[in-house]
């Protein structure tokens, strides 16, 4: 049976791998339990009673997994993976843009009313931007998410989280829609190159495009590394080297 989230079907290849490293099914472990254990006053907080006991009882029924974790810890499956960085984010997932990207494959800054971008940070970006083959550069906005139901209308409801400026990495990937593959098994396949950048580049957030790029008439899958200024600044350009690094190794 489907769950709510169609894009989660397939998914047996992923969870072996985490299942096969304890570092993963340790972060997976915290981030659980650090939403059960999280603040009542969270936007989108606890459901009421008669809710979640409806909730409950009709993720049984559905036999979904996705639908009790979102009444439990207001996560979905792959709210719980991402956010544990177990798994990539989706470009433009569900047709809001996300990363935003602040400036172009020039590098020069997009004035946007939407996103303040401090001189400051624009300055550490020119100081390390460069454009090479295969990569490209931007500063960008991005975020993490989660879901859950509404407390009146049981309606899904999407949250931001985690909300940051940073240097984005873009790289092309092999196409896995011709390959036939689901977006679960294309993580899987980028599944080494997610967990050596969690182990050398702690909290850089992973995007996944399949079949997202197309260049000279051909597609391709698009992996970007995104790296919040705020955690990164001191050793930007050495991170960049890491992370260049790390995919050109696995890709």
């Amino acid at each position: 049976m489907e769950t709510i989230f169609p894009r989660e079907e397939k998914a047996d290849l992923l969870f072996d791998k985490i299942l096969k490293d304890p570092e993963a099914c340790e972060r997976l472990m915290q981030t659980f339990y650090g939403e059960i254990d999280s603040d009542l006053e969270l936007v989108g907080g606890y459901l009421p009673p008669e809710q979640f006991a409806k909730a409950l009882f009709d993720a049984y029924k559905n036999r979904d997994l996705t639908a009790f974790l979102m009444a439990v810890c207001k996560n979905s499956m792959f709210d719980l993976l991402r956010n544990s960085f177990l798994a990539p984010f989706r470009f433009n997932a569900d047709g809001q843009i996300n990363p935003y990207l602040l400036t172009d494959e020039d590098g020069n800054l997009i004035q946007t009313k939407e996103i303040h971008v401090s001189e400051k940070d624009y300055n550490r970006f020119k100081k390390v931007f460069r454009k090479e083959k295969g990569v490209k550069m931007y500063l960008a906005y991005g975020y993490r998410k989660r879901h859950s139901y509404d407390a009146d209308t049981m309606d899904v409801m999407e949250y931001k989280m985690g909300e940051h400026i940073g240097l984005l990495l873009v790289y092309e990937l092999p196409d896995t829609v011709k390959q036939q593959r689901t977006e679960a098994q294309a993580y899987a396949a980028v599944w080494d190159i997610m967990m050596k950048l969690q182990k050398d580049l702690p909290r850089s957030f992973v995007y996944y495009g399949q079949d997202s790029l197309e260049d000279e008439g051909q597609r391709f899958d698009e992996l970007g590394v995104f790296l919040p200024i705020h955690r990164f600044s001191e050793r930007l350009e050495k991170s960049i080297d890491t992370v260049d690094k790390i995919v050109h190794a696995q890709a």
